[in-house]
């Protein structure tokens, strides 16, 4: 799409919070200003993260390549030190190439060295409700306001732990617990807790919508609102479950005439994002891109799907868990490369009373087997493995080879065995190996 003067771009990407808002048919949250937003966006009923964790997810997103191929396999911060290798162009980069001032407000969590990836600032933990002041100081000192500007927005929230203090928990509507966990007052007592996160979070989508309109800039900004991936709940985050890459993505652009409150149904994947970014900006797309650009569903609700099927994947989170996954419309199909429980459990998650109340429920699915097949039709919330029922083995069977040939077209270092993380290699460098 050409257009004369590029749109600003502001991406308000949250930790943890999945679906789990009201334009996704929450109806025990408050979520007004998501509400407004997504009558005025197109809305994506079915898009999907490529991991089930903060970093990797993130990097995906902000280079169009799958995690095992950008170097971003687990965690960045601290000790874990994942970090996009060197030829790998976030987002921010290639929009600083084409002349937008940048910043980064909130924790980026994508990349573990901040130099080279395009950001002219970094303003690291800010509450969300303090976000839209802090954007709006860096707006009013750019030297060149009338310059495109790329704002990555980044709240914490809806990361655990919740916290009471300023943020209590939020039951005034009744509280929604999903169908992989039991309905009981543990499971209740830490949703109520989340749907104050969420609250929360609202807040700051709003004040940033409020920021927009304040200044006339809504018309010509393109406006995104996601998350990394599902919530921190048991069955969720750390899962290749779709509570656990089924993500929200709403985007607005009045300008270019995408909005009006379209809903679509297709399958898009987050890896998806940067390369349509590009797209909607007429610019050279991503070098070895994985992802497709879906600019078309966003000018037009008749274009055709890019996508048939969408791949998700885990290696490392705080410990070694290496999955895969292909979904389509109706199946999923995920294949275990090593032994552990069914259902792991991040720690974080961990600390909340939806586990310590419902540990016999998550451990009965024992050690995961080497492959899991669900009628997402017929058993929504993945709890029946079919890989083993000879009704479905030809499914199974189609939906294993195109995994194989996914992993092998990009490139997966599964291929060729276990994958060593960075403390491995820091410890054999300290062993002078």
């Amino acid at each position: 799409m050409s257009q004369t003067k590029r749109p600003n771009i502001l991406v308000y990407i949250s930790h943890d919070t999945g679906r789990h808002i009201g334009p996704y048919g929450i109806q025990t949250v408050h979520t007004p200003h998501a509400d407004r937003l997504a009558g005025e966006s197109v809305l994506f009923e079915q898009c999907y993260c490529t991991a089930p964790q903060c970093s990797p997810s993130r990097a995906g997103a902000f280079t169009g390549r799958y995690p095992h191929a950008n170097g971003v396999l687990g965690l960045t911060h601290g000790r874990f030190g994942w970090d996009l290798s060197g030829e790998e162009t976030h987002l921010a980069a290639h929009l600083k190439a084409l002349g937008y001032d940048t910043c980064m407000i909130g924790t980026h969590h994508e990349m573990h060295t901040e130099e080279g990836r395009g950001f002219d600032v970094y303003d690291g933990q800010i509450h969300c409700l303090k976000q839209p002041g802090v954007l709006a100081d860096w707006l009013d000192g750019r030297g060149e306001p009338d310059r495109p500007f790329y704002a990555q927005i980044a709240p914490f929230q809806t990361h655990r732990p919740w916290p009471t203090d300023d943020c209590p928990p939020d039951d005034s509507l009744g509280v929604t617990v999903p169908g992989y966990l039991p309905d009981n007052d543990a499971s209740r007592e830490d949703f109520a807790g989340l749907q104050g996160l969420v609250r929360q979070w609202d807040e700051g989508l709003g004040r940033l919508i409020q920021l927009l309109d304040d200044r006339g800039l809504a018309e010509d900004t393109l406006l995104i609102a996601t998350t990394d991936h599902g919530i921190a709940m048991p069955r969720a985050k750390c899962t290749l479950y779709d509570p656990g890459i089924g993500v929200l993505l709403i985007v607005r652009w009045p300008g270019a005439g995408i909005g009006g409150g379209r809903r679509q149904g297709e399958l898009v994947s987050n890896v998806d994002l940067t390369p349509t970014l590009l797209d909607l900006l007429g610019t050279a797309p991503v070098e070895n891109a994985h992802g497709l650009s879906f600019a078309d569903l966003l000018t037009s609700r008749n274009a055709a799907p890019p996508r048939e099927r969408v791949f998700a994947e885990m290696t490392f989170h705080g410990y070694y868990r290496p999955m895969r996954a292909v979904r389509t419309r109706r199946y999923k199909y995920i294949r275990n490369f090593e032994t552990a429980y069914g259902v792991t459990v991040p720690a974080d998650a961990q600390t909340g009373p939806a586990f310590a109340g419902n540990v016999d429920y998550i451990r009965q699915w024992g050690h995961a087997p080497h492959e899991e097949l669900y009628d997402l039709e017929a058993d929504p919330w993945e709890l029946t493995n079919l890989a083993r029922d000879p009704d479905h083995e030809a499914t199974r069977a189609g939906l294993s080879r195109a995994l194989a040939q996914w992993m092998r077209d990009t490139g997966d270092p599964l291929l060729a065995g276990p994958v060593a993380s960075p403390f491995y290699a820091e410890s054999m460098r300290q062993l002078g190996q």
